[in-house]
């Protein structure tokens, strides 16, 4: 009995000793989620690091092929970069999963403005305003980047 209890009280005694260890877990971070991933990208876009927000928005997409946030913020990203058509078809995918997505719809208008496309813009603005009865943000800014671009370009205002 005498060794049982020895026995006992030694392997009792290591589990004590062991525990912090298994407390502390591995070395390796845990994986960040989308949501975490998606945060960090946003920031990166506003902060114009592009590349780094383009490649946040991807891991996003790959965890969450149907977050229209995250191509929206993919096509934004793309788009000030000048790459205008990744940002249109990141644009077109944001808004086959969200048709009402506003912020994809404001941000797909000034891409049309950057390609001279009025009509298309105004299409878009036409939807927000049908979107955004009370007023939007997404509403307000495309409602001034098309004035922007008539004020710019006279000649095209007029369509």
């Amino acid at each position: 009995m005498h060794k049982i209890l020895t026995a006992l009280t030694l392997v009792f005694g290591m589990a004590l000793v062991a525990s912090p260890v298994f407390a502390m877990g591995s070395d390796n971070p845990p994986t960040p989620t989308a949501k975490q991933q998606m945060e960090d990208g946003k920031k990166a876009i506003y902060a114009g690091k592009y590349d780094d927000g383009i490649a946040l928005m991807k891991k996003v997409i790959k965890m969450e092929p149907r977050s229209a946030d995250a191509h929206n913020y993919l096509g934004f990203a793309y788009r000030k970069q000048g790459r205008l058509k990744l940002a249109a078809s990141a644009y077109l995918v944001a808004l086959k999963v969200d048709p009402d997505h506003k912020g994809a719809l404001e941000y797909q208008g000034e891409m049309f403005l950057k390609m001279n496309d009025l009509a298309a813009a105004k299409k878009n603005h036409a939807k927000l305003v049908t979107l955004c009865a009370s007023g939007c943000k997404e509403l307000k800014e495309l409602t001034r980047a098309i004035a922007d671009y008539t004020a710019a370009n006279p000649r095209q205002g007029n369509t």
